[in-house]
């Protein structure tokens, strides 16, 4: 008996070797994988969802989207689709009626006023446009997701990501979505609407908005002073706006600003787009443990990154930007517009080579440098090339 079990309990060479290579050529399951290799089934799955998530946001281009829970033809979706796709928005950004609702646009401030509205989670903003724009929108879908996304160069611009009309109604309105570059709960200290000229403007202060009150044919009070608080108001917030913004950021984020704004220029004035707006808002609070303040860490920067600086009173700050309303062309329209406004200076109806090259050397001028010397110097040396504004009656502001 004994001999017997001990027969059984040890094996030949042989039988070892076999077995061996009968272990080394059987495949290999997830039943029979070593325990060693747990973590690579942690990998091989983390990978799966990695694949999951980056075909989630790699829409195809469609005919339709479903925006507010209404179905919405689309134009040009080979290109914005691929805006979507570069900015990780899926097709489905705004699908219910609780994302958006169309009953909710309202106008917007301006001269446009164009209806808009946010979708619930303030990612996105949603606006009816123009026949122009719509044409506009129609010639430079194509560029535009070209300079997103082959570009060499930074961009600032606010993407537009979907161009659509609703099917639902026998309605010629188009609209867009675009994302939503200020993000921040804020309270907001400043926002400004800036174009490098006389069309500047502050548009909240203090966290409150600043009511816009501007001269018209039709208001003749207006034009000789009796426009009240409101008026007195948004004019100190024209001027603030247009010659002591509050512009300060570090050496590397202004140069990589700068950088992005000259290749947003480029794009507009090849293809004839002026009246464009460099959104600035800015938020400050104390600093505290949970600060996420890197001053000159900045790599990169597009539409809605915040630009952190610590300023001198010890605060944190966060500024905002974004190039937005580019969708003007210079047609026959504005080519009256500047003659109309004869006795205007500095005005925003310029033809597109001069508007770039303006807005360009306007924000070379006007950024300060927390990190480059005496904040009060800057602001003398700013002051000296941006003299008071010196108007005519005839001029509007």
């Amino acid at each position: 008996m004994g001999n017997v079990l001990g027969s059984e309990a040890q094996e030949s060479p042989e039988a070892k070797k076999s077995e061996q290579k009968e272990s080394t050529n059987k495949p290999e399951t997830k039943d029979n994988l070593p325990e060693k290799n747990g973590m690579e089934d942690v990998a091989l799955e983390d990978a799966e969802e990695a694949k999951k998530e980056e075909e989630k946001f790699a829409p195809e281009p469609t005919d339709s989207l479903k925006i507010g829970n209404i179905e919405c033809k689309t134009f040009s979706d080979e290109h914005f689709a691929r805006i979507r796709a570069y900015f990780k928005i899926p097709n489905s950004f705004a699908a219910d009626a609780a994302q958006f609702d169309f009953k909710k646009m309202a106008a917007a401030g301006g001269k446009g006023g164009d209806p808009m509205a946010k979708t619930t989670d303030k990612k996105y903003i949603i606006k009816e446009v123009n026949s122009d724009d719509h044409e506009t929108l129609l010639e430079i879908a194509k560029g535009m997701a070209e300079h997103f996304i082959d570009k060499t160069e930074p961009s600032v611009m606010v993407p537009i990501f979907a161009h659509f009309t609703r099917t639902e109604k026998k309605t010629k309105k188009t609209y867009f979505a675009m994302t939503n570059c200020l993000t921040d709960p804020g309270p907001y200290k400043k926002i400004y609407d800036l174009k490098g000229c006389a069309d500047d403007k502050l548009l909240t202060d203090k966290g409150n908005r600043v009511p816009e009150v501007h001269k018209r044919v039709w208001k003749a009070h207006l034009w000789c002073g009796c426009g009240g608080s409101s008026r007195s108001t948004y004019l100190k917030g024209k001027i603030e706006a247009l010659h002591s913004p509050d512009l300060l950021m570090t050496k590397d984020q202004k140069n990589l600003l700068m950088k992005a704004i000259r290749s947003d220029c480029a794009f507009m004035k090849k293809y004839g787009l002026m009246d464009y707006s460099l959104l600035v808002a800015v938020v400050e609070k104390d600093v505290t443990e949970e600060s996420t303040t890197s001053p000159a860490s900045v790599s990169e920067v597009q539409a809605g990154t915040p630009l952190l600086c610590t300023v001198k009173d010890g605060k944190e700050r966060k500024t905002y930007v974004g190039v937005i309303d580019f969708l003007q062309q210079w047609g026959f329209g504005k080519k009256i517009a500047k003659g109309i406004k004869i006795f205007e200076r500095n005005k925003a109806t310029i033809p597109p080579p001069k508007y770039a090259e303006r807005f360009v050397d306007h924000f070379e001028k006007s950024i300060l440098l927390v990190d480059e010397g005496d904040i009060n110097k800057q602001i003398a040396a700013r002051d000296k090339i941006n003299l008071p504004h010196r108007c005519f009656p005839f001029v509007r502001l």
